[in-house]
């Protein structure tokens, strides 16, 4: 079986990548992307944990009612991380869920890239 740390490095580094990408690109919700990478890698690195705990502090001070989304979220993965690292075939169980979120995610960022782009040629074009 996969141990906890090689899933929480690699789907971590993935999603700073995508992240990454996401912040140049407009079809990729970056920031989103960024986040959920930091909630895998905070588990592996200090500097991971420190700017998650930042993150946590800043949203906490501007929008209190979202701040628990983040224990939520961490919550989350760490169930799905142990099911994922002790269940055998659970990814096959799961992969539809994962390639249907990657889809909404990459539309709705290209809805998002087409209203701008159209806002953006009815106020400056």
């Amino acid at each position: 079986m996969t141990n906890n740390r090689t899933v929480n490095l690699t789907v971590g580094w993935v999603f700073i990548l995508l992240g990454i990408a996401g912040l140049v690109l407009p079809i990729l919700q970056g920031v989103l992307f960024i986040v959920v990478g930091l909630l895998f890698l905070s588990k592996e690195y200090v500097w991971a944990g420190k700017m998650l705990l930042w993150l946590k502090g800043w949203v906490g001070k501007h929008f209190p009612k979202t701040a628990k989304v983040f224990d939520d979220a961490e919550r989350f993965l760490e169930k799905e991380i142990y099911k994922v690292t002790n269940e055998k075939g659970y990814i096959l169980k799961k992969i539809w869920i994962i390639v249907a979120i990657f889809l909404v995610l990459g539309f709705g960022g290209y809805a998002l890239a087409l209203l701008f782009g159209w806002l953006w040629g009815l106020v400056f074009g």
